[in-house]
């Protein structure tokens, strides 16, 4: 995906911590999953072991679980490759201010407090960093 313009460059960088949450919310889930279908097999085969069959035939998603695990991680680490490209195109007061904003979560009210600015002056160097970006490529179409 090209940035057309600004607002497409900060919609963008808004899914930064989407995606961070959404990976950490699906390696978590499937890992439960892992955990839980390995319990069950464990105690199918002393089932099987005692009554000579089982209730199961092979349940397991297991491997599947663990692809999407390593998606959710790709997608996230394709982001972060995408978004260590584009912060070397920025100023060391636009990468501050992008930095605390979307990938430390910091709102714009304690933005002040954080990297000494005023809370106008923040959303005017956000505009500037957007606007160098526009024009510059990402991998993906900008969906979480």
């Amino acid at each position: 995906m090209k940035f057309e313009n600004a607002a497409q460059v900060k919609k963008w960088l808004r899914l930064l911590p989407v995606a961070k949450k959404e990976m950490k919310a699906k390696i978590e889930l499937y890992n439960e999953l892992i955990t839980d279908f390995t319990r069950f097999d464990i105690s199918d085969r002393a089932i099987e072991e005692r009554l000579g069959h089982t209730y199961s035939e092979k349940i397991s998603a297991v491997e599947s679980y663990r692809q999407k695990i390593k998606e959710a991680r790709d997608k996230f680490d394709n982001l972060m490759r995408d978004w260590e490209r584009l912060s070397q195109l920025l100023d060391s007061e636009e990468l501050t201010v992008v930095t605390e904003k979307y990938l430390r979560g910091t709102s714009w009210t304690a933005m002040e407090f954080v990297v000494f600015y005023s809370r106008r002056q923040c959303f005017r160097i956000l505009d500037r960093a957007a606007e160098k970006l526009v024009g510059q490529t990402v991998s993906g179409d900008g969906n979480v």
